[in-house]
């Protein structure tokens, strides 16, 4: 049983019965038209399955008439007797869609879901980009080497209750649609799902993987602590690789956590190119990758990973404003900022979309009105009361003497919220740096890489330093945190 446009389909024959075709047309769709089907992680090419959602948005994007089933708004039982042509009468399959059916691989898809809360002017000001870097960073210790092991002992010791492997599936496909909702609400049932899934059986890798990414998705959209979801992704994708070192998805969460929470770029790229090494296929490992490359401001790099993530997963919100980050960031700006705005007309949920307008609106040259606008929107959409009041007292400060005076207004609202000398935040050594304050500016820039502040992972990409990427001491800055030195082009942003 499944609702319409709220459930998934699992293995070629429901898939074909939905669609009223036969298994071999619907596996060539899939070669030829980009029909967006998917793998249960470690489950080899026989286990299938295709989100609903994504389904409604392909034939949306192609124009493609909506079989039957899609239409209809109730309860649908899906059976293998739904479909009984013979293969005569599917032979010209392909042809019949052949000229409303475009090529996906051209298509530009702008339908989808969901995009990261931002939680404060703090991520405006230091670009983190769209996966996000967390709030606390977690740099695995021996104490949580050890914790992950005891994990991975006790499960391998529980006896797995009565279930079957179609049993697990289920739970696990339940866990991606959940989390792939990306609210509070579904990725708290996401948790639930992998976790059921491990009671039944303690030995079944992917429901691993999926906790890890929940984890991950937790500290973006919700309120777990960055510490914590940092701390349990790791013990989970770890132990997901304990069980079945062929899952892509479990090396790509630790790709994530290795380079936005340890810092350690190094061990990132190699479990981000293990994980396409396994799945050369998986949108999420390009997009997590390409999000890695462009905050070490490797556009080129980070826009190749990223059109390969729009292309296997085309109805991505997500995917679709890391790119346009991306693009404006290597100097496209009215390119990237057209994307966002097409993005906040089709996305109701819009926040991300203005948190990267702001930014890029602080590229040269600088568009100070757009960026209190934008600012202002992701304040009210997020009702941020306090964020609010930084940008009304500086859009005051602006209209009244100008865009140092904003800037003098920003940092003021800041200093007072963080007073102590030895604790000062992102947003303020941005406001530092954009009065021309240098010295000041790369001050609290060494404080804040000694505190480990998670902020400092955006920092090569963030258009207020650029008249610093020249210093030595911004340099070793970068250094210190596992990022490149800039090239002679991205010094010159």
């Amino acid at each position: 049983m499944i609702i319409a446009g709220k459930g998934h389909l699992k293995g070629w024959k429901d898939i074909a019965a939905y669609l009223a075709r036969d298994e071999r047309t619907v596996k060539r769709w899939e070669k030829r038209r980009g029909l967006p089907v998917r793998r249960i992680p470690g489950g080899g090419r026989a286990n299938v399955y295709i989100l609903v959602s994504e389904l409604e948005a392909w034939f949306a994007a192609t124009g493609a008439p909506l079989p039957e089933a899609l239409q209809e708004e109730t309860y649908l039982s899906v059976s293998a007797h739904s479909v009984e042509q013979s293969p005569a009468e599917n032979a010209d399959t392909d042809e019949e869609f052949a000229e409303v059916i475009l090529d996906p691989m051209q298509h530009p898809w702008h339908a989808a879901p969901r995009t990261p809360l931002p939680r404060s002017l703090i991520v405006i000001l230091g670009a983190a980009g769209l996966i996000g870097v967390g709030y606390a960073v977690y740099a695995p210790t021996p104490a949580d080497h050890a914790a992950s092991k005891a994990v991975a002992e006790r499960h391998s010791v529980l006896p797995a209750h009565n279930s079957t492997k179609s049993d697990l599936d289920d739970l696990y496909l339940q866990g991606v649609y959940l989390y792939e909702e990306r609210t509070p609400a579904s990725l708290e049932r996401a948790r639930q799902s992998f976790e059921e899934a491990i009671e039944k059986d303690p030995n079944y890798a992917p429901a691993y993987s999926g906790l890890a990414n929940t984890y991950l998705l937790l500290r973006e959209y919700s309120t777990m602590p960055s510490d914590e979801a940092y701390a349990k992704a790791m013990v989970a994708a770890r132990r997901a690789v304990a069980l079945d070192p062929s899952l892509a998805e479990a090396h790509n969460a630790l790709g994530f956590i290795y380079f936005f929470s340890s810092w350690n770029a190094a061990a990132a790229t190699q479990e981000f190119e293990t994980a396409l090494r396994l799945n050369p296929n998986s949108a999420t490992v390009h997009h997590w990758y390409g999000s890695m490359l462009m905050h070490q401001a490797r556009y080129a790099e980070a826009l190749d990973q990223l059109n390969q993530a729009q292309r296997l997963q085309p109805t991505s919100s997500a995917i679709l404003a890391t790119k346009a980050h991306a693009l404006g960031l290597q100097g496209h700006r009215n390119e990237a900022t057209d994307m966002l705005q097409n993005l906040i007309t089709t996305d109701f949920e819009a926040v991300n979309a203005y948190r990267i307008l702001a930014n890029l609106s602080l590229v040269q040259p600088r568009d100070i009105p757009r960026f209190l606008d934008e600012s202002r929107r992701l304040a009210e959409a997020r009702n941020d009361q306090e964020f609010l009041a930084i940008i009304g007292a500086g859009s005051k400060a602006f209209h009244r003497g100008g865009e140092k005076a904003m800037w003098r207004a920003i940092l003021e609202k800041e200093t007072k919220l963080h007073p102590s000398p030895q604790h000062p935040n992102y947003a303020m050594a941005d406001c530092e740096a954009a009065l021309g304050h240098d010295a000041q500016a790369l001050r609290e820039l060494n404080i804040l890489v000694d505190q480990r502040d998670p902020s400092m992972i955006g920092i090569d990409i963030d258009p207020l330093f650029a008249q610093l990427r020249h210093k030595p001491e911004f340099q070793q800055i970068l250094a210190q945190i596992g990022l490149p030195p800039p090239s002679p082009v991205n010094s010159a942003r």
